[in-house]
């Protein structure tokens, strides 16, 4: 087979331009950090790394599920432990009160008192996580209470008892809120009832609710107990959920991160290939003594 100038020129060009695409797709990685910028570059290797990606984003909205139930359930707990106080001291007011020789004048003073706890219990009521009520269900745009006596006031609780739900794990969702109602209305009765006692001054009623309290703590403190079992359970997904996306990051880095070192050195040596195709040629395609007598 005969050689001829043309084809000789057209191989030549050929070679530098594969170089030329050779230092392209070598650069391109060099600047990315990644040697698999669209499919064809490793069909095998892409559809692994999507695979990766995927559990990778799922891990991380997971975390961020898991960060945002247990901002709520920290919210839940500070707002029941203002309640828990709150009852405490009505307690310690009530049996003070109890007291027979206390006059109606001395238990008015306390009464002033309990007032400003009610206020309190029922601001914890109201007690909110970023933008959402924590005591109204999933009626969260809105305070579930309204007053603070909702035993005696027909529709005083304006929420629901739906549940407030986090999907956290694949196939776990959690209820993040505890019920307003079983947590409050105790609450409210026990200082209503002491509240009525000491504007009344009947000492009966203010012993009768000593009990109440103590009925209304207990069922707080039950509560909180569930909040702290709940909040214990996501401190673990968190840190199982954290392990399994530096896992799945690290396997998505093998697949498709570049080897930064190999590569540049591979696109100094495709530079110089690339320099030596242009030098040779520059030597191959020379004008020959016909393309001077034409």
């Amino acid at each position: 087979m005969r050689i001829t100038q043309t084809m000789l020129t057209q191989t030549t060009l050929n070679n530098i331009e594969n170089n030329m695409t050779r230092i392209d797709q070598l650069e391109g990685q060099v600047t990315s950090g990644t040697r698999i910028s669209k499919p064809s570059d490793d069909p095998i290797g892409a559809a692994r790394a999507l695979g990766f990606q995927e559990s990778v984003d799922q891990s991380t909205q997971y975390l961020a599920n898991i960060d945002q139930a247990s901002g709520w359930l920290n919210a839940t707990d500070s707002a029941l432990a203002g309640v828990t106080d709150a009852i405490q001291r009505a307690r310690e007011l009530a049996v003070q009160a109890a007291n027979g020789t206390l006059s109606a004048s001395d238990r008015g003073t306390i009464a002033t008192e309990v007032t400003q706890l009610q206020a309190q219990v029922l601001g914890q009521a109201q007690a909110k996580h970023g933008a959402s009520f924590l005591f109204a269900g999933t009626k969260s745009d809105q305070p579930g209470f309204l007053n603070a006596n909702p035993s005696a006031t027909p529709g005083s609780y304006q929420g629901n008892h739906g549940s407030v739900l986090r999907q956290v794990a694949p196939g776990q969702t959690v209820a993040v809120n505890v019920d307003p109602t079983t947590t409050f209305d105790p609450v409210f009765t026990a200082i209503n009832n002491l509240q009525t006692g000491l504007t009344t001054n009947n000492q009966t009623a203010i012993s009768n609710s000593i009990n109440d309290l103590d009925t209304a703590l207990t069922s707080v403190m039950g509560q909180r107990a569930t909040v702290g079992a709940m909040t214990n359970r996501l401190d673990t997904l968190q840190q199982q959920m954290s392990s399994i996306q530096v896992n799945m990051t690290g396997l998505l880095s093998n697949v498709k991160d570049v080897d930064m070192a190999q590569a540049i050195t591979q696109f100094s040596m495709a530079q110089s290939v690339y320099q030596a195709s242009l030098s040779a040629g520059a030597k191959a395609m020379q004008p020959s003594l016909l393309d001077y007598l034409k």
